[in-house]
């Protein structure tokens, strides 16, 4: 267990403990993919609490002591903009952070078509409301969501690549373009995610479906092995986060 891990896993026990001693809900997170997972696995089964983002199929969960579903201190705000602004995830991601905002604060961000609709923590919902007007140089309203009519995300795009091997310095050297042992020492310095958990083996075989994170060059998933080329290598189909 590493140290962010076990820190984070004080903190689960720390709400669980609060919220009996008070018996009032206490919340943690917004959590990324690994962290929810990793409270899951390591509190006991009778543990109360609760994983919520704001709406079924989130990524992005707050963990909940004590607390039903319409306790979650999340707010749901929709930002409009002209249709023909491309804003993506990144943008609205880059845009919040860079106005001092926490991650933590910020739950699943589901960019459409001139509507994005970003989940967060209800203290900092104010703020949005009354301050953000830009993202980037595009111009924004920002408003409530109704969260029965949420977009659905294109933001994904299609890719074909040949590998040398389904081994994870392989498949990280095609993603990140660098050679193999920038990709093995990119991965021995934990900065790899296999799905969603560090990884620092360089030789772990990849199998369909699988989830990889480079850190400062994305999220990929290795979606289908799609046969052998003409020079014996591997053709795959991946997904790219955009």
């Amino acid at each position: 267990m590493i140290d962010d891990d076990k820190l984070l896993l004080d903190k689960a026990y720390d709400a669980i403990t609060l919220s009996r001693r008070r018996s009032i809900p206490r919340f943690l997170g917004f959590l990324n993919e690994h962290e929810s997972r990793f409270i899951r696995e390591h509190l006991p089964k009778s543990a109360d609490v609760l994983f919520f983002g704001g709406y079924e199929g989130a990524a992005r969960l707050m963990m909940g002591a004590g607390a039903g579903e319409e306790d979650f201190p999340i707010t749901a705000l929709a930002f409009t903009y002209k249709a023909e602004f491309d804003l993506r995830h990144r943008d609205f991601l880059g845009a919040l952070t860079a106005q001092g905002i926490r991650r933590e604060t910020v739950g699943d961000i589901l960019a459409g078509v001139g509507r994005t609709v970003v989940f967060v923590r209800d203290e900092i919902a104010p703020y949005l409301l009354n301050e953000v007007d830009m993202i980037g140089r595009v111009g924004v309203k920002v408003g409530y969501a109704d969260v029965s009519d949420l977009p659905v995300p294109d933001d994904t795009e299609e890719l074909v690549w040949t590998l040398s091997s389904l081994r994870l310095d392989a498949f990280v050297a095609c993603a990140a373009r660098l050679s193999r042992d920038k990709a093995a020492r990119l991965i021995k310095s934990e900065m790899v995610t296999v799905n969603h958990v560090t990884v620092t083996e360089v030789s772990r075989p990849l199998k369909e479906g699988t989830t990889v994170t480079i850190r400062k060059y994305g999220k990929f998933v290795l979606a289908a092995q799609l046969g052998v080329s003409k020079k014996g290598k591997l053709r795959v189909a991946v997904r790219r986060y955009r």
